[in-house]
């Protein structure tokens, strides 16, 4: 049989395909090299922490042992507690004739509230009584009565008994609700610069106490020597809490691994030598109220039940944290703290642990006085 005829111009024969191979092989062995290491590191930030905490925490243990023998009236006997110690009182000093002021001023202001207050509460109630009445109102005539009778209810004076005996009168509910708001926008900016008087003393005590703490070790030599031994053999490893009847997995301690450390650990303290905090720092100190865990296990209750957040994730800070689009409950800012105890504590009027609590309390009480709940229920709320 005569064969077949060959194409004259056939690519396999004319034509290397070398370079198309080379580029093949080049892509696929990069594509290689960064699967491994985003495999390893990209998707692991965990371990770079664990790595930092291990060189930090060995490093603060070796200077606790060091000091361990340091009571703290030797701490308070050092030249550079002396030096915060002399700047705290300083300040001190310069703040209090401010500072006793402006109480002075605060405690007088709050008694004249209060004095308006007791007319203004019952006056506004009947507004808003009248005011809901007319607009759920269908008479026209009707209608306009009872506008007319708030307007002229409106008119009428209202006397008020100041706390130094006399009596202020009022012309009109409009002048008695402007005196009012002008009474508690005095109390506010009032507590804004006894804020500001106090500025200077707070961080000086925040100083001073944070020297303390950072010099002060309450564990024995042979207790800190346990511990540096135990983060000597520390081996990178993801730390999990896993409660399957409340299908809480929290990984949240794979980073912040000073959470339930038996010792005070401080940004300050767990900082590089020499420099100033930066986020690992941050990120391995203890739980500011370790107290509180002796009745919340983190075994038991997790992390993100109190503070939200995402707690399986691991690949980033954004993500453990939830600050990312795809999740619904970031984590809980330092100031919004408390707000996780809701989650557990809607119920309780009164919430006070170990000084933990009393933001959620007195939001809890002025969502009561103030009538809050008449317009935005709460749900179990139970006045």
């Amino acid at each position: 049989m005569p064969g077949k005829p060959t194409a004259e111009n056939d690519p396999i024969v004319s034509k290397s395909l070398a370079p198309h191979y080379f580029v093949a092989m080049v892509v696929l062995i990069a594509t290689l090299f960064w699967a491994l290491w985003d495999e390893d590191f990209g998707q692991r930030p965990w371990k770079e922490f664990q790595r930092e905490w291990k060189s930090r925490y060995t490093a603060f243990l070796n200077a606790a042992r060091s000091n361990s023998r340091t009571s703290q009236k030797e701490i308070e006997a050092s030249s550079d507690y002396q030096k915060l110690k002399q700047a705290y009182d300083t300040a001190n000093q310069n703040a209090a004739a401010r500072v006793k002021e402006v109480n002075e001023k605060l405690r007088e202001l709050g008694a004249k509230i209060l004095a308006v207050q007791n007319v203004f509460t019952d006056r506004r109630a009947y507004v808003g009584a009248s005011t809901y009445d007319i607009e759920t109102e269908t008479n026209p005539s009707a209608k306009r009565r009872k506008q007319q009778k708030l307007e002229e209810y409106k008119k009428e004076p209202s006397i008020v008994e100041m706390p130094d005996g006399s009596k202020q009168t009022l012309k009109s509910f409009g002048e008695l609700e402007e005196t009012y708001n002008q009474l508690k926008n005095e109390r506010t900016q009032l507590s804004l610069e006894l804020g500001e008087a106090l500025k200077p003393v707070n961080e000086a005590k925040e100083a001073l106490d944070t020297y303390v703490t950072d010099h002060m070790v309450d564990l024995t030599p042979s207790q800190l020597a346990g511990l540096q031994n135990k983060t000597e053999a520390w081996s990178p490893k993801i730390l999990q809490i896993n409660v399957p009847e409340a299908n809480i997995v929290d990984r949240c301690e794979s980073c912040h691994m000073g959470i339930r450390e038996p010792v005070k650990l401080t940004a300050a303290a767990m900082s590089a030598k020499g420099k100033k905090p930066d986020d690992y720092a941050r990120a391995f100190g203890s739980h500011p109220e370790l107290d509180l865990l002796k009745i919340h296990d983190p075994e038991k209750y997790g992390c993100s039940p109190c503070h939200q957040g995402n707690g399986r994730a691991t690949t980033s800070v954004e993500k453990a944290h939830g600050t990312y689009e795809h999740w619904l409950w970031p984590l809980f800012p330092r100031q919004n703290m408390e707000a996780g105890c809701q989650t557990c504590h809607a119920a309780d009027m009164l919430l006070v642990v170990d000084d933990v609590g009393w933001v959620l309390s007195e939001g809890k009480d002025l969502y009561r006085q103030r009538g809050c709940v008449g317009c935005h229920r709460y749900e179990g709320y139970d006045k």
